[in-house]
């Protein structure tokens, strides 16, 4: 099943998507994830998007360094996530910093010289605001992680933690229902 999955690095919510998601996959349900950055640490929406790589805040960073990683191919792309995700929301490191950046883009196996010639190219900045515009215009979204199924129903989904794997997949099946099959419920919030 293909997702479109509008996500920020800075965001725990998208994280534990993510690791949901990751489990699910092992369970057996073959998924094509589509990652589109979303921002959701804007101060100044005019002047965001015109920010260099040396006055960007943290989030703009990560967004970044991914659309650098993803000039690599969707497999290099794919890597470099993963290990994002995983240096920022299991090991604490701090997204913004570069060598944080650097370490993730040597772990995923990118050709670093090509990811540091990148990284400062403006091109890339406006890849994210065209991603975050479209989410917003299209979709309206105002919050990450939303998830975009193939009928272009979206959802923002938060889990209170990752599902254990015994519950992964059906967690998903109930969702991919309400998301696909069952088209009645608008919105659906715990309120406890």
């Amino acid at each position: 099943m293909q997702i479109d999955i509008y996500y920020s690095y800075a965001c725990r919510d998208s994280y534990l998507v993510y690791a949901w998601l990751k489990q699910v996959e092992k369970g057996g349900e073959p998924l094509n994830i589509h990652w589109h950055p979303f921002a959701i640490q804007m101060d100044d929406p005019n002047e965001h998007w015109n920010r260099s790589w040396v006055t960007a805040n943290s989030e703009l960073r990560g967004f970044i360094a991914a659309e650098a990683a993803r000039r690599q191919g969707s497999e290099a792309f794919l890597r470099f996530h993963d290990a994002l995700e995983s240096a920022v929301h299991e090991q604490l490191l701090e997204l913004g910093e570069e060598s944080t950046l650097i370490a993730v883009t040597q772990q995923a196996g990118l050709d670093m010289d090509r990811f540091l010639a990148d990284w400062h190219d403006l091109q890339l900045t406006q890849a994210v605001q065209r991603s975050h515009e479209q989410g917003s215009e299209k979709f309206n979204i105002s919050g990450t992680p939303t998830l975009v199924f193939p009928n272009e129903r979206s959802f923002h989904l938060e889990l209170s933690e990752v599902p254990p794997v015994a519950d992964a997949l059906e967690t998903f099946q109930v969702f991919e229902t309400l998301a696909l099959r069952l088209p009645y419920i608008k919105q659906l919030k715990r309120t406890n």
